[in-house]
């Protein structure tokens, strides 16, 4: 059995970083919640509390330490927020890991248990894409912070502290996102695998069992899978939309205002800017763009409407499905605010585009103000002088 089909690689991730306290036996494909695996969850987590808020409160009490000589007032207040919620995201990711850490085990349990009832040759492939694609964004994501902070201008325990937070941030954040678009990718197989045990046949007997086991899987996605998910999903999703504006007003405030004369920098810091929020935006795309379950959700509908009539309790069965079916609401949410679908994506990109307009605004404001204190200053001069 492949290191990826029963996610070994993903669960030993999470393992080591404390998100998910347990074991996986690969014979018999179990998930156990050991008392050495939650004493680790439970230091890690600790660990993890008292390094965010030694950072958050070094950043509040020492600002001027985090300040970038390339910035202006308005880039420096950005940047120190950013920080900040990066922090408390983290304390707040962790602490409800472990709070939830049994209802978690008891989910991937069944999904495992799941994956391999319904094999599928093409979800070992999409696992292994998804971490190899997790671990090219990651050097991407290291290598601009590197770079990026390194010409900012700052010190260098503030520089030390922005690489290690933000990295450790993305490291944690998206290897959580990229293991929930595998969950959503296995339930997607066992759709898909009920969908085609309904059309092998007009059977009844086979019907009733694929349908009902197709209900139970869309009670525990839209149940236990949100549950667990959607929570994370609110301050993950609110702290992407926060830093995307971070790469075109970088871009805008410093290289487009040529605060990097040499060509070679020029281009360097060009190349950074540009990249800087894009490992964040593929990761978010990829988790809202996989929408394999309501895809195979709605075939159903098609599957079961060529069915012909028997005069049976079957018939009754089939029209109650399509009626709920006309009216069946997003399949995951993030906790009901929003859907976890490609629907969102626009309302992202919107939101992020607005964002960024308000930060320019807010610059030009500022170097207004600058200019208009200056030229009384030197106004005030002129008349003194005579």
């Amino acid at each position: 059995m492949s290191t990826c089909r029963d996610l070994r690689l993903y669960i030993q991730l999470l393992n080591a970083l404390g998100m998910m306290c347990c074991q996986l036996d690969e014979g018999p494909c179990l998930v156990t919640a050991t008392p050495r695996c939650e004493r680790y969850a439970l230091s890690y987590t600790m660990g993890v509390i008292a390094t965010s808020m030694a950072c958050f409160t070094y950043a509040h009490m020492e600002p001027q330490r985090f300040y970038m000589l390339i910035y202006n007032r308005t880039g420096n207040f950005y940047e120190t927020v950013n920080f900040r919620c990066t922090c408390l995201v983290l304390i707040l990711l962790y602490v409800c890991l472990y709070f939830r850490r049994r209802r978690h085990v008891s989910l991937v349990q069944i999904l495992l248990t799941l994956n391999r009832e319904c094999l599928s040759s093409g979800l070992d492939r999409r696992f292994l894409n998804n971490l190899i694609l997790y671990g090219v964004l990651l050097l991407l994501c290291f290598g601009n912070y590197l770079n990026g902070y390194c010409h900012a201008g700052m010190s260098t325990s503030a520089l030390t502290i922005y690489v290690l937070v933000n990295t450790y941030a993305f490291v944690v954040l998206c290897l959580l996102l990229i293991f929930f678009v595998c969950l959503k990718q296995i339930m997607a197989g066992g759709l898909l695998h009920y969908n085609q045990q309904m059309m092998l046949g007009f059977a009844r007997p086979k019907y009733i069992r694929a349908l009902r086991e197709r209900q139970k899987l869309l009670a525990l996605c839209a149940g236990e899978l949100n549950e667990c998910f959607g929570l994370l999903m609110l301050p993950i999703v609110a702290l992407v939309l926060l830093k995307m504006p971070s790469g075109p007003f970088y871009l805008i405030s410093t290289v487009m205002e040529g605060q990097y004369g040499d060509s070679v920098k020029f281009t360097v810091m060009f190349l950074t800017a540009s990249f800087w929020d894009v490992p964040w935006l593929v990761i978010m795309i990829l988790m809202l763009r996989t929408n394999g379950i309501t895809l195979e959700a709605n075939k159903t509908a098609k599957i079961l409407s060529k069915i012909p009539r028997t005069g049976t309790g079957l018939d009754r069965m089939v029209e109650k499905f399509l009626l709920k079916n006309l009216r069946q609401q997003p399949i995951l949410t993030a906790y009901g605010f929003f859907a976890l679908d490609k629907s969102t994506l626009f309302n992202l990109f919107t939101a992020i585009f607005t964002y960024m307009v308000i930060l320019v605004q807010f610059k030009e404001m500022e170097n207004s103000t600058k200019a208009i204190q200056r030229g009384t200053a030197a106004g005030q001069q002129n008349f003194t002088q005579q």
